[in-house]
């Protein structure tokens, strides 16, 4: 990946040079698209737009009698291919597809660096809790081309015709970083947070960019499962205070009133006695 994007840049640089014998210097853009999904899997898509017009007008002016449309194509990496126009311009890229994007190597201009193994590659981290997600993800973006490659190698060398144009006008690399993160972006070092969770990085020629981007995904799950929890210890609790009312309701009358057989004797006495009389016999 870091030496097919350096081609891209230099085949970019080669069309910077020629353009204005060709017509006006419209600006061509280079783009780095990054897919991750959670299970660390995803898609890489680079690619450049350039000027329909310059693809028709510069047939042949790359090495080896190369035209610039087929040098685009042999400098992307290998992968899904597509070209297409659009608004004047013609559109080249590449998809490739990953497994685990801890073993997607950096963004490099050059192919060399002396930093620690680590930057090397990209690194995302999941860690997971009962009711949320967290994402974290760091990638390196290296478009400065080192000093010991300038110097020793010829002033002709792809690299130090490159360093010269860019240089010359800081405006005219300029490297689109894009990540799409699989869950909501909470924090990030990005110059902007576009739509549909992507962070985007513009990155200049001389740039050494750390790339860092914070994730968070919500578990709703966990949260319906502790709502229904929730209501069933609250059913349970009803039911309980229910059977405690019922039951003291049926707590025996008192017992000091007289059974109702009781006022049936004494009536039945009445029979037998008449009024007046003397109880005794």
């Amino acid at each position: 990946m870091k030496k097919t994007l350096l081609k891209i840049i230099i085949i970019f640089a080669v069309l910077l040079l020629t353009a204005p014998v060709l017509c006006s210097c419209d600006p061509s853009f280079i783009d780095v698209f990054t897919e991750l999904n959670t299970d660390y899997s995803g898609t890489r898509t680079v690619g450049i737009a350039v000027r329909t017009e310059y693809i028709q007008k510069g047939s042949v002016i790359l090495s080896e009698n190369k035209s610039l449309f087929d040098g685009i194509l042999n400098a992307l990496p290998e992968g899904e291919v597509e070209t297409f126009e659009e608004s004047g311009y013609t559109h080249f890229t590449s998809k490739v597809e990953f497994e685990d994007v801890n073993f997607l190597k950096h963004i490099s201009i050059d192919d060399f660096a002396e930093t620690p193994p680590e930057r090397f590659y990209a690194h995302m981290e999941k860690k997971d809790y009962f009711f949320y997600s967290e994402f974290f993800f760091d990638d390196y973006v290296d478009m400065k081309i080192d000093e010991t490659l300038l110097i020793s190698g010829d002033p002709n060398s792809d690299h130090n015709r490159l360093h010269d144009l860019a240089t010359a006008d800081e405006e005219i690399l300029v490297v689109t970083y894009q990540i799409k993160c699989p869950v909501k972006i909470i924090d990030s070092n990005a110059d902007l947070i576009g739509d549909d969770n992507i962070a985007i990085w513009n990155i200049k020629y001389g740039e050494q960019r750390n790339i860092r981007l914070h994730g968070k995904k919500t578990k709703f799950l966990s949260y319906f499962l502790v709502v229904v929890l929730g209501l069933i210890g609250l059913f349970v609790i009803f039911i309980i205070f229910a059977l405690m009312f019922s039951s003291r309701r049926k707590r025996p009358g008192d017992t000091s009133k007289k059974p109702y057989y009781s006022y049936d004797n004494y009536f039945k006495r009445d029979r037998y006695f008449s009024p007046g009389e003397d109880d005794e016999p």
